[in-house]
């Protein structure tokens, strides 16, 4: 008897603790569920607002001078002092003289040279009068007009293949193209500035002797610089030559306008960009600068800009629709840079979710809107 009262008792200790271990269970289950209802994150809401917007993108780069160039010797002799000393710094009119090489015994070789032509003419004009009197009073005009110490003047054309065949016998064209190469060699004894500019570099000194093929320094152009900078290859289909952009400099104050010159259509296999050539002409810039350019493409109608990170794949934005759930639309993708896109094909107050989320999807309820 005593054996079936504990038994009894034993069965409703049980059950009493199972009775309060359910109740327990339930009791921590049920908030669970309220924070499971209510866990539907917050999120950012960004509202179409269609406007005209001018399409414009950067690119950056440094200036490099358009005009620059080194000065090789063509011909060897001793440097001469000039009235403008060939020293960095030193500022050059186009046509000044920038390097100077004594070319006296050079010039009398020339001078000897044409002499022989001289004397040459004058054997061949007694039995050209008798031959080819027709031509005759052009080549004593030429005789008459022979100065050594000028340049030679092109020799008088024959009047027949007769006449041209009799002045090749006497050696006249061997002696006047020898003269004539002689002279041109004569002209590199003498270094003129090709344009205004400056001397960057200098190598030499006067009284020093010059070799063939030395370096003698750098000649550059300050009044016109280049700017090369990269774009990409989807920037670069709205570029034309000739575009006038706005270049800004934080060495300079103030503005300077450009234009592109040149456009590279090969892209470079390690930035995937495309080199873009843009030239400015300001005389407060210089060399090594760094420039940004400001690039204006064209107006587009009825388009709003929003971050490129909302993008899903190439042109799908998520809509919010009015029960509060994601919708996947279309969008026109017109331009746009690493930051930013502008989009076209959406009504004025069309919501859109206006942060990235990697688990949104189609038909996803979203909870409280906050507006950007």
């Amino acid at each position: 008897m005593i054996n079936k009262k504990l038994a009894f008792l034993i069965v409703f200790i049980i059950l009493v603790l199972g009775l309060v271990l359910q109740n327990v269970l339930s009791n921590q289950k049920q908030p669970m569920r309220r924070s499971n209802a209510s866990a539907i994150p917050p999120v950012k809401v960004l509202t179409v607002e269609n406007k005209d917007i001018v399409s414009q993108f950067e690119i950056g780069g440094h200036l490099t001078a358009f005009n620059n160039v080194d000065i090789y010797a063509e011909v060897s002799g001793i440097l001469l002092e000039t009235p403008k000393r060939f020293k960095p710094g030193t500022r050059f009119k186009k046509g000044d003289v920038l390097i100077k090489i004594d070319d006296s015994v050079y010039k009398n070789q020339v001078l000897a040279q044409k002499s022989s032509l001289l004397n040459q003419l004058t054997l061949l004009l007694p039995d050209l009068s008798i031959d080819y009197p027709d031509n005759i009073a052009e080549w004593e005009q030429y005789l008459h007009d022979f100065k050594l110490d000028k340049p030679l003047a092109p020799l008088p054309e024959p009047s027949s293949d007769q006449e041209r065949y009799y002045i090749a016998s006497n050696n006249i064209y061997n002696l006047y193209y020898t003269v004539k190469s002689q002279e041109a060699t004569l002209e590199k004894y003498t270094i003129s500035a090709p344009y205004d500019g400056i001397v960057t570099e200098s190598n030499i000194n006067p009284g020093t002797l010059v070799r063939t093929g030395q370096n003698l320094g750098e000649f550059t152009n300050t009044e016109m610089y280049e700017m090369e900078a990269f774009a990409s290859n989807y920037e670069v289909k709205q570029l034309h030559i000739g575009d006038v952009v706005t270049l800004a400099t934080d060495d300079v104050e103030g503005k300077f306008k450009g234009t592109i010159q040149r456009i590279n259509q090969v892209i470079d296999p390690n930035s995937q960009t495309l080199k873009v050539y843009i030239v400015t002409t300001d005389n407060r810039l210089r060399e090594g600068m760094y420039c940004t350019a400001t690039i204006n493409t064209r107006e587009i109608k009825n388009a709003c800009r929003v971050s490129r990170n909302l993008l899903v794949g190439e042109a799908n934005l998520y809509k919010i629709q009015q029960d509060s759930t994601l919708r996947l639309v279309d969008i026109n993708v017109v331009t746009g840079d690493d930051d930013d896109v502008i989009i076209q094909g959406l009504a004025d107050g069309t919501m859109l979710l206006g942060q990235p989320m990697t688990n949104a999807y189609n038909g996803m309820k979203i909870g409280k809107m906050i507006t950007n």
